[in-house]
């Protein structure tokens, strides 16, 4: 009998060594954000630090995405404003020092991951979102000879959802359109 429940318990664990674990690049992979200025200009910006890890499980339809962002290094190309949106109006960075997404699910399609829902938390607040992921390709990375995949990830979210209210209506806008360029390492 013990050995019918060892036989059972290996072919559980076997599907879980199937998934792919993968550490994010953080030199290719950035955070950027499009918002609306005044209402007539976008204006754009990026996070240069952030670290995660994916696990992809397409065989079984499932896995898990882990992202911490740092805020303090948002950068929109203008040192005034960056200095601004550590600040209490916006990232307040001195009492929420991490944007932090984790996802529930990931829906595949032909094998790839398509889709990510999950939780993102943002000023202490955690509100659900989903990520549209496009284009993942997997390669074998040209110096470091091991295996190497990517995508853009895009979503739409409302600051004020999570209580950035600064500026609402006309100064600032209320939708933020997410991009993230991500790259990560096969582990």
């Amino acid at each position: 009998m013990q050995a019918h429940l060892l036989v059972a318990a290996l072919s559980l664990a076997i599907p879980a060594l199937a998934a792919d674990s993968y550490t994010l690049d953080p030199t290719h992979t950035f955070p950027s954000f499009e918002i609306r200025h005044h209402g007539v200009s976008t204006l754009r910006g990026k996070f240069n630090r952030s670290q995660g890890r994916a696990l992809l499980d397409a065989e079984q339809g499932g896995g898990r995405i882990e992202v911490d962002v740092d805020p303090t290094s948002a950068d929109t190309g203008h040192d005034g404003l960056n200095r601004m949106l550590l600040g209490a109006n916006f990232f307040n960075t001195a009492a929420h020092p991490n944007i932090r997404f984790v996802s529930d699910r990931i829906r595949y399609e032909g094998g790839k991951p398509v889709e990510a829902t999950g939780q993102l938390t943002l000023l202490g607040v955690t509100r659900p979102v989903t990520l549209e992921i496009r284009d993942f390709t997997c390669t074998t990375h040209f110096l470091r000879r091991i295996p190497l995949c990517g995508a853009d990830v895009h979503t739409t979210i409302r600051r004020s959802d999570f209580g950035m209210t600064f500026g609402l209506p006309t100064l600032i806008g209320d939708e933020v359109r997410l991009a993230i360029e991500v790259e990560g390492f096969r582990d």
